[in-house]
């Protein structure tokens, strides 16, 4: 039986957890997922933790039931007009990219829904799409310590703030980026007209 989501198209831009683990779940429920990837590094999460083949166990478990396509966006041409042949394909776009890294290259939120205006343009970030720690490199300690959660976590007995020994920061946000994509596509069903979604990993 067809979940759900069978017929959404998803172009998937993102990288290591918050992004991919986001569009994994909305895989899970039939939506059809095209990961692209870089190809000198692709995916970091390829390479991180243990794994078979080369391939990490993270990166399998956030990629998942997906399509895949190796898009070298800053030297060619024809790989730049596939990704806007997907664009223009797409439901939704998401991305996990640093404030406007994607925009240098073309592919900002408005050009894309300029092409498409249907687009869902899902754009996840550490701190926000600006203000003075929105271009800094944010892994999920960085979240963890900023957010309060180490403080919440300290040592009974020194009160120093610890880690949660999981990625908990990136798997929040990834369930707030699934919701609010699922939100936005029902809203979309009403309006026939997309949107874009800012989510920093801080307020989620």
């Amino acid at each position: 039986m067809p979940g759900p989501l069978n017929g959404v198209r998803i172009v998937d831009l993102s990288q290591v957890i918050s992004g991919p683990l986001a569009t994994a779940w909305l895989g899970d429920q039939g939506a059809d997922v095209i990961k692209v990837e870089d190809p000198k590094a692709g995916d970091l999460a390829r390479w991180l933790g243990p794994g078979k083949n080369d391939i990490g166990a993270m990166f399998l478990t956030a990629n998942r039931g997906k399509r895949s396509i190796v898009l070298d966006l800053k030297s060619s041409q024809d790989d730049r007009d596939t990704l806007w042949r997907l664009i223009e394909w797409a439901d939704v776009l998401v991305e996990n990219f640093r404030p406007e890294a994607l925009a240098r290259l073309g592919y900002s939120s408005s050009a894309a829904r300029a092409r498409n205006p249907r687009l869902i343009y899902c754009a996840i970030t550490g701190f926000g799409p600006d203000g003075p720690l929105a271009k800094g490199r944010v892994y999920d300690p960085i979240i963890q310590a900023a957010s309060g959660v180490c403080a919440s976590q300290a040592d009974p007995l020194t009160g120093e703030p610890r880690l949660v020994q999981t990625l908990i920061c990136d798997k929040t946000t990834a369930l707030v980026a699934a919701q609010a994509i699922t939100a936005a596509l029902y809203a979309r069903e009403k309006s026939d007209v997309g949107q874009h979604i800012d989510l920093a990993m801080l307020d989620a």
